[in-house]
């Protein structure tokens, strides 16, 4: 019978390239900052729309994870254990996050055509309890709500995992975690649902979907999938991560991405499939702004790139158990996870008419807030990443991984 391994958390030290990763990112987000000023001269409301799908992209990379760490504290599992650390770094940029939320709430009437109505024109255009949801002081007491929330969950859930690093953890302690993060999980899945309603969705206050707060919820799950296995890549190869990947673990991330791939297009094939049926007037013009003029390549990439090439290339057990081929599958996931947030904003603001539907000021835009916010939220999530252990090495079970990595 084998002894029992036992780590220290210096034993899974970050490697040196997290600092390396974390000065590079922080270049690029200066850089976009600048490049993101000197486009919005002039431009204020394509800035706006185009920092809202940087925003909408990388709230999902905060909160996404978010939702996985309740989810790995529910269920258990050693492929949760691997990106535990990842995730409670990405949630703790959260409060960065909310930072890039204060432009769109500030310039919210520049964006959302019901927050320039009065009193009287909301209640005739969208009744008295749409009047009510959809109003300017509600869109502050509501965002500041949803982050309040999300802040109280990620926080508690980092100071257990500090707690269980430092010891100071029992069996007892983690069964009210579990119960804390399944609750969390039904909070996250209606935050959501109503942020999506409010940031996006609104964008049209006449349009509405059951499924909307859905897509998100299984966009941001699969944006935190793929954002893990490039963060695997990048350090499977290197001590202290290379001790406990394997094959197995990589193939458990690679079926995950896979069913959300999945899950994503059933999703979005359900609703276009419903609007198309029911062919309301007030509902169908948002599809046609989607497939018009230059968005109808943009919509066909999203079948072809977010869903056809990724399902089929994903059905292979080697490829999902191979780092080298199956990082490409999660940059290629997270640039179109990218390209839907901006196929679901962009639309709206450019088809007037004869206008040409899509721009170069639209795309240099988008690139720039991209690039800055991207920067700036990579730097604060190496930084948060180097500052702990890579992995949770006082979870109970965590030995037990080392030893099947050692005798598999």
């Amino acid at each position: 019978m084998s002894a029992a391994v036992t780590v220290t958390p210096a034993e899974f030290a970050p490697p040196a390239s997290v600092a390396t990763m974390r000065t590079r990112a922080l270049i690029a987000g200066i850089v976009g900052l600048a490049a993101s000023a000197f486009l919005a001269n002039g431009h204020v409301e394509q800035f706006l729309r185009s920092w809202l799908v940087a925003f909408m992209f990388w709230l999902g990379m905060t909160i996404g994870p978010l939702a996985l760490l309740m989810l790995q504290y529910v269920t258990g599992g050693n492929w949760g254990r691997i990106g535990r650390r990842f995730w409670e770094a990405a949630t703790n940029c959260l409060w960065l996050t909310f930072l890039f939320w204060l432009p769109i709430a500030w310039g919210m009437k520049l964006l959302y055509p019901w927050a320039t109505w009065t009193r009287e024109q909301a209640i005739h255009e969208l009744g008295f309890k749409g009047s009510w949801y959809l109003r300017p002081e509600g869109f502050w007491e509501k965002g500041l709500l949803f982050f309040a929330i999300w802040y109280a969950f990620a926080w508690y859930l980092r100071r257990w995992s500090k707690r269980e690093e430092e010891g100071l953890t029992d069996g007892v302690k983690f069964i009210r975690v579990q119960h804390v993060s399944g609750v969390g999980i039904m909070v996250y899945a209606l935050t959501v649902t109503f942020a999506a309603t409010d940031w996006v969705s609104s964008l049209n206050p006449y349009w509405f979907s059951s499924v909307w707060g859905m897509l998100f919820i299984v966009g941001e799950v699969l944006t935190t999938f793929a954002f893990t296995i490039w963060l695997l890549a990048k350090f499977s190869l290197v001590e202290p991560v290379s001790r406990v990947m394997t094959p197995e673990r990589l193939h458990d991330f690679g079926k995950l991405m896979f069913a959300f791939v999945v899950l994503w297009a059933y999703l979005s094939f359900s609703q276009w499939i419903i609007i198309w049926s029911g062919n309301l007037t007030e509902e169908i013009k948002w599809y046609l702004d989607r497939i018009r003029g230059n968005w109808q390549i943009v919509a066909i990439s999203l079948i072809l790139l977010h869903f056809a090439f990724p399902f089929f290339i994903m059905l292979s057990r080697n490829l999902k158990r191979n780092m080298g081929r199956l990082v490409w599958i999660a940059l290629l996931i997270l640039f179109m996870r990218y390209v839907d947030l901006f196929w679901l904003v962009q639309p709206k603001f450019h088809t007037a008419g004869n206008v040409e539907p899509m721009n170069y000021m639209s795309i240099l835009m988008t690139a720039a807030s991209a690039l800055a916010m991207g920067g700036l939220w990579l730097a604060l999530f190496f930084w948060n990443l180097g500052r702990r252990s890579l992995m949770p090495v006082n979870d109970p079970n965590f030995p037990k991984m080392l030893e099947m990595k050692q005798h598999g």
